[in-house]
């Protein structure tokens, strides 16, 4: 699963009522702090090291996908600082085509409002999570990636912008 990032609550937002778990990938320096540690990993979730090819990161995320597990990753590489969704980084498409597995992409609305980057505690606020169809990465080369990436970041756009168009109706 591939979501745009708005804030601290994606992890959870995204995959919440999903059938199955789903582990989201996070940038090895949150794990820090007896009880964020303890928070985000009873989330399953992976370290990554940020900025660079961790490759231990990388060789585990694929192992979790082959065994048929599900990752989260947010391809903005960050939260938003305004709401918006930023450029996609390709490495989703790595990990997908060498686990063999579709990207399925998350629209993520309305968590920005709740919990905007600088604020300390999250409000109550409407979050809505809609999912598009899975993009199939397998017999792709790298010089796709960047297409695939813009892609599934187009997709998200559209089912965010399918979801407000059905709130503002209501």
């Amino acid at each position: 699963m591939v979501a745009n990032h708005q804030s601290f609550l994606d992890p959870v937002i995204a995959s919440l009522g999903l059938p199955r778990h789903v582990s989201p990938l996070a940038r090895s320096d949150l794990f820090r702090g007896r009880f964020f540690t303890w928070l985000i990993g009873s989330l399953g979730a992976v370290p990554m090291k940020r900025g660079t090819a961790d490759k231990s990161a990388i060789k585990g995320t694929i192992r979790m996908l082959r065994e048929g597990k599900a990752a989260l990753m947010f391809p903005e590489g960050t939260r938003t600082r305004d709401g918006s969704v930023g450029p996609f980084h390709s490495g989703m498409c790595v990990l997908a085509a060498r686990a063999s597995v579709p990207i399925v992409p998350v629209a993520i609305d309305g968590a920005f409002e709740a919990w905007p980057r600088g604020r300390r505690l999250f409000r109550f606020r409407p979050v809505r999570v809609g999912y598009g169809p899975p993009v199939f990465v397998r017999g792709k080369k790298g010089e796709d990636y960047r297409f695939i990436s813009e892609q599934v970041r187009s997709i998200i756009l559209d089912v965010r912008r399918a979801m407000r168009a059905v709130s503002s109706a209501q």
